[in-house]
């Protein structure tokens, strides 16, 4: 059975370490969909979201139903709220797994308010990714994060974890998430 992981990043954890530790991987970092669109319109544009729906579904279904893809496993890094368009785009991840006959394994990446706000003003951080201190607290105070549930969903604080620390304990986790399947 092939894997999808869906990571849910509450920080500022990016790493190729993954390509050590877990074999033939890809990574699709959520701004590879974002930036295309946040080029073209402003986030609170009305033709913002569509046009984002627009790039994941078709790189989602891209991955879904190729031949060439069918032996990786695939790590999406996304953060999306229970609202009606965050549940929405979880569908579009969820829907790719099925027809892809993976499972979709979530993994809720937590990190304390102090630690958040000092990796995201990192300079390595660049792009579009969030730099506002103020929109940051708004969503960790306002916004509820999706949650898959169930046997498959992890939930790890990052806090005081390295990056290969986090990885590791990932892939025990879909390590043993794996035999629970077989």
């Amino acid at each position: 059975m092939n894997y999808c992981l869906h990571s849910s990043i509450a920080s500022n954890y990016r790493s190729d370490r993954h390509r050590y530790l877990l074999p033939n991987v890809k990574l699709l970092d959520n701004h590879q969909l974002i930036d295309p669109v946040a080029a073209v319109y402003e986030r609170d544009m009305p033709e913002y979201q569509g046009l984002r729906k627009h790039v994941r579904k078709g790189i989602l279904d891209s991955i879904a139903t190729s031949e060439s893809l069918k032996g990786v496993i695939w790590i999406f890094t996304d953060s999306q709220s229970s609202s009606k368009v965050g549940s929405a785009a979880v569908a579009d991840y969820i829907h790719a797994a099925r027809i892809r006959g993976s499972q979709l394994i979530s993994v809720v990446l937590t990190c304390a308010e102090d630690e958040n706000i000092r990796r995201m003003k990192s300079e390595q951080r660049g792009g579009t990714k969030l730099h506002d201190v103020d929109i940051l607290l708004e969503i960790r105070r306002m916004e509820d994060l999706y949650r898959f549930g169930g046997n498959a969903e992890l939930e790890l604080d990052v806090t005081i974890l390295s990056p290969i620390e986090a990885a590791r304990k990932i892939v025990d986790f879909v390590a043993q998430t794996a035999m629970q399947e077989t």
